[in-house]
């Protein structure tokens, strides 16, 4: 009786090693690694979707239509506009579509978008960001001004925060002609914003300056979206003349 057990259990043993045997290779094989691999994209599809519609129900959707309220009524007073603008009446007081009011209006409308609502978008954002950055009367060691887009007007200076220089605590800034720096520059009694003079206020060597300045001063962001601070105004005093330590 033990004996006919021993052997129901040895049989037992061969087949489940069998199976794992089969088990092993079918795992190994080709075409279970392709179901595999195919399983584990799907899986990666679908969680993909359900993250992006996340994304676009808690984020884009609100955000956008928070945005096209302003952009509807404007629209809306765009077609308005259009509509009594490129209509004229015939003797029998019919509405006529005229093509030379509607190119004119429409070339209106392009010098009317590049020359003015949208330097004044980036106006609106300036002061905006001048409200939220501003840094009134701040010190700092500022050499090596420089024109780097002269049809543009616009400068660069570079420097420190506390000497020595070190890549921690260094700064770039920009000046430039911007529809906010006017602005700002004829309300604080300075006349007109020219960027060359300064730029000019920063010597060749370095000098410890009293600045204006406003703008992101995150490294990554100055970096990578090539955005910088602007500088509104400067005074500069050199730490060196000719070699000699300023007094």
């Amino acid at each position: 009786m033990s004996d006919l057990k021993n052997e129901i259990e040895k049989l037992r043993a061969k087949i489940d090693e069998n199976a794992y045997q089969s088990s092993k290779t079918e795992a190994a094989s080709f075409s279970a690694r392709r179901r595999g691999e195919a399983a584990s994209l799907n899986r990666f599809l679908a969680q993909f979707v359900l993250a992006a519609s996340w994304i676009y129900q808690s984020i884009l959707r609100p955000v956008g239509c928070t945005a096209a309220v302003p952009l509807y009524y404007l629209w809306r007073g765009y077609r308005r506009l259009w509509d009594k603008v490129v209509y004229v009446e015939d003797r029998y007081k019919n509405r006529m579509f005229s093509k030379t009011r509607a190119g004119v209006f429409l070339t209106a409308s392009l010098v009317f978008t590049w020359f003015i609502l949208l330097p004044l978008l980036a106006f609106l954002f300036d002061l905006g960001l001048y409200l939220a950055t501003v840094k009134k009367d701040e010190v700092v060691y500022l050499t090596n001004s420089q024109e780097i887009i002269p049809e543009e007007n616009v400068h660069s200076v570079q420097g420190c925060h506390n000497l020595p220089c070190t890549d921690e605590n260094s700064v770039y800034f920009r000046i430039r002609g911007t529809w906010f720096n006017e602005a700002w520059s004829l309300v604080h009694g300075h006349g007109l914003f020219f960027p060359d003079y300064i730029a000019a206020a920063v010597p060749l060597s370095i000098s410890k300056c009293t600045i204006t300045s406003y703008g992101v001063r995150i490294k990554l962001v100055m970096r990578g979206m090539d955005i910088y601070p602007d500088v509104l105004q400067t005074q500069c005093a050199p730490l060196q003349i000719d070699g000699v330590p300023a007094k």
